[in-house]
């Protein structure tokens, strides 16, 4: 609340200096509660992304905003975000596909296993495994497979499969509550408690999308008006090694705001290196365009488990400048595959 009247009381502030009446409401929006200069709107208006990394407290955790603008609606943006396997292809992107409703073995059966995380897997014992599973799941890998068995490899990725399939239908049923136990250190990380706490720490999400926030605490007991809900699987190349994840989409109408949509992806599953991760979405129509056009601003906020050791600190830096490069030029991807062509007759931005 207290941000709000912050950035209320910025943008009267903003809106009383000359030549503020040409200011239109998003780019108002932009400078008021993102900080972003003229220079930078300048920027955003000629095509280019704006990314910055944000402060953090704990020493885990990376947090990225990135911003550009696309000559699309909120809505049109939206109805792409849904067909997420096209959406979200990248280079990097190896593998991806999405649960249905509930989860089921079909699902997933175009995810594979990699070989070198299933030679983990044959090592793997609860306190001291290279692969991110909860105890049950590693001791029915230890009990279940037959490592002498010529097909000893399909039985282990059938049952990692199962595995995930069945902690999806465990999150759809029961939401935070199932949320998986990392039983791979003796040091147990519950993802449900670590992303609450990742998400204690942000304040945009709770100040311009607080309904969308309560909601990823709560789902699935209280689905709320205008929010609609799917979770898919990817496998994605991360310093040069493949990992498997499952996320959690959600987005929200907004009402009385600039912003008019808000989409938060929350990480419920990451095989290698994330603890927890929020991503979140506001789409800022720009009302002056002839045509539909859009702010997209990006917050990408993540705990790796990258940042132990004497060299902590340098790792975080590297990764906290790559993550920023990242964000931009993902920006810039969908930047030129969601822009709806110029031709044809104008319509106004919703």
């Amino acid at each position: 609340m207290r941000l709000l009247i912050a950035v209320m009381m910025l943008a009267l502030t903003v809106l009383a200096a000359p030549g503020a009446a040409a200011m239109d409401p998003a780019r108002t929006f932009l400078m008021t509660a993102f900080h972003v200069s003229a220079a930078e709107i300048e920027r955003l208006d000629g095509g280019q992304a704006v990314s910055r990394t944000l402060d953090v407290k704990h020493r885990r955790e990376i947090a990225t905003l990135g911003i550009v603008r696309i000559k699309t609606s909120p809505s049109t943006y939206v109805e792409r975000l849904a067909d997420i396997t096209s959406f979200k292809r990248t280079e990097g992107v190896l593998q991806i596909g999405m649960f249905t409703t509930p989860a089921q073995l079909r699902d997933v059966a175009a995810l594979t296993i990699d070989e070198a995380d299933l030679e983990q897997l044959r090592e793997c014992r609860v306190n001291d495994c290279d692969v991110r599973l909860g105890a049950d799941g590693i001791e029915r890998i230890r009990r279940e497979i037959d490592w002498q068995a010529p097909d000893a490899a399909r039985q282990a990725s059938r049952l990692v499969l199962q595995l995930l399939v069945d902690h999806v239908g465990r999150y759809g049923q029961r939401g935070t509550a199932a949320a998986m136990e990392y039983a791979d250190r003796e040091q147990r990380l519950n993802v449900g408690r670590e992303f609450a706490s990742l998400l204690d720490a942000d304040t945009i999400t709770s100040a311009y999308a607080p309904r969308l926030r309560q909601h990823l605490l709560d789902y699935p007991t209280s689905p709320g008006e205008n929010i609609t809900d799917f979770i898919y699987w990817s496998k994605e190349l991360v310093r040069g090694r493949p990992v498997i994840s499952i996320t959690h989409v959600a987005t929200a109408a907004i009402e009385n705001s600039p912003v008019v949509t808000a989409i938060a992806s929350k990480q419920i599953y990451a095989m290698h290196y994330y603890d927890a991760s929020l991503g979140l979405t506001l789409l800022l129509p720009d009302r002056t365009a002839a045509s539909p056009a859009t702010y997209v601003i990006y917050l990408n906020r993540s705990r790796i488990d990258l940042f132990d050791g004497a060299f902590g600190g340098i790792a975080r830096r590297i990764v906290a400048g790559r993550a920023r490069t990242l964000v931009a030029e993902q920006l810039q991807r969908l930047q030129g595959t969601l822009a709806v062509p110029s031709q044809g007759a104008a319509r106004p931005a919703r």
